[in-house]
């Protein structure tokens, strides 16, 4: 889990930290860390740029491994009323190019909303999308550590016209995310049992992070390469396979265009 609440703000997630049994960790830290045997919780403070480092922070420094992540805080709301609680479906920031789409592997009756990442908090709600101030910082360090599917971001509406940011205090927030431990217990759950079932072999993690580092890829084609490393390994394309056509490419576009020629062969039946 990934949250914004830092300092004082620790009490708007006390709640959780108590459900989960969570400990804080002694060691020295830039970031505070509460941590189970099945649990990390890294409290960022505000901020896409926090968001991004504590964020980089969990995954080089506490976990290490690919694990599934969860965006968790408040958010403003164009439309939806006080203390509801919704899942990001797209998150945008207006001066980035890059826009997120995390896939839909949460099976939750709650609203599905676009988000928009500010700098400053938004007070006019001109679209009715949520607003806040970290998860494009969170996707855009989550996304080189793990695929996409386990990256979510979980946003309870704290203010909206009609409940202005204005009347905002931490102790709505501690009491609206209080409200929804249980939820967020089940969301954990998911998003872990679901990357249990799915998990892939280390070795696709690693050719991943290869490839992202050798080549440039658009969003569609980071898609493209996610999707197609895993049939290659459940069709039973040898690794050895891969790093040949990855060493033979001049770009990210060629050796995703030779891998899915490739692929034909084993797609096709004799």
């Amino acid at each position: 889990l990934h949250t914004a609440y830092r300092r004082q703000r620790q009490m708007c997630i006390r709640d959780s930290i108590e459900k989960f049994q969570l400990s804080k960790r002694t060691e020295a830290s830039p970031f505070p860390v509460f941590s189970n045997d099945r649990h990390n919780v890294v409290i960022s403070g505000m901020g896409r740029a926090q968001a991004s480092l504590a964020t980089q922070y969990l995954f080089t420094e506490v976990i290490n491994t690919p694990e599934p992540i969860i965006n968790l805080g408040i958010a403003g709301h164009g439309e939806l009323a006080i203390g509801t609680p919704f899942i990001a479906n797209r998150i945008l920031h207006l001066d980035e190019k890059a826009v997120y789409y995390p896939p839909p592997v949460l099976k939750l009756n709650i609203a599905n909303s676009g988000l928009q990442t500010c700098d400053i908090p938004e007070t006019k709600y001109s679209h009715p999308i949520g607003y806040d101030m970290e998860a494009h910082g969170f996707c855009s360090a989550a996304y080189r550590s793990i695929t996409r599917e386990f990256v979510q971001s979980i946003k309870f509406v704290s203010d909206n016209p009609t409940s202005p940011l204005v009347s905002f205090s931490p102790n709505l927030a501690s009491k609206i995310i209080g409200t929804h431990v249980e939820l967020i217990e089940e969301i954990a759950n998911q998003l872990k049992n679901t990357f249990q079932e799915l998990q892939l072999d280390p070795k696709i993690y690693k050719m991943i992070k290869e490839l992202k580092s050798t080549y440039h890829f658009t969003f569609t084609q980071d898609y493209q390469l996610e999707k197609l490393l895993r049939h290659a390994y459940s069709l039973g394309m040898h690794p050895n396979d891969v790093t040949h056509i990855l060493n033979q490419s001049s770009t990210g576009k060629i050796f995703l265009s030779v891998l899915s020629q490739k692929l034909e062969a084993f797609r096709t039946l004799p």
